[in-house]
This record gives structure tokens, C-alpha cells and sequence, in this order.
């Protein structure tokens, strides 16, 4: 079985950090990639599966639900599992 592979998405390094760190905690031997905004995660994505990814709402460059909306139209990604988060109570 190969490992689960988590890309982690946001423009804070230390929430980057943050989340890789409890992932490899909590389950061993996960595979995480991170990147700092949309764009970047989405050069990534365009060559290298995930299993989930694990993204920020609100980003420079490309926001997480611009990011989100360009997967859904990815034949290759539209089903793959997608985790917003913010910190913001109104979203």
C-alpha cells in the first residue's frame, strides 16, 4: 500500500508547519507537501496526485476557493478530497 499524500495549502508557514506536524503525529508515515498560495499548489497539482489537500480559505495570488473551483473543473482531480479552513467565522 502506498502512503497517503497530503498537500497543505496556505500562506502562513508557521499553520504549514503547524498541520504537517500533527498529520505526521497522528499518522505515521504520510507523505505532506506544502504550498505557500493557490497558484503554487496548483503548478503542483497539475503534476503530482494527492490524496487530499488541505487548503487555506483566504490567500495572495489565488484564494482557496479560486483553487478549489479550478480542481472541480480537473477531470484528474474533481473527486479528490478538498479541506477548507480559516480562521475567519463568516465563511
Amino acid at each position: 500500500m502506498s502512503k497517503i499524500s497530503v498537500l497543505v495549502v496556505d500562506d502562513a508557514s508557521f499553520i504549514r508547519d503547524l498541520v504537517k506536524k500533527c498529520l505526521r503525529n497522528y499518522f505515521p508515515g504520510i507523505r505532506t507537501e506544502d504550498a505557500i498560495n493557490g497558484k503554487k499548489a496548483q503548478a503542483m497539482l497539475a503534476r503530482e496526485a494527492f490524496d487530499l489537500v488541505l487548503c487555506d480559505w483566504e490567500m495572495p495570488e489565488m484564494s482557496g476557493l479560486e483553487l478549489l473551483t479550478w480542481c472541480r473543473e480537473q477531470d484528474n482531480l474533481k473527486t479528490m478530497p478538498f479541506v477548507m479552513v480559516t480562521s475567519r467565522g463568516d465563511k
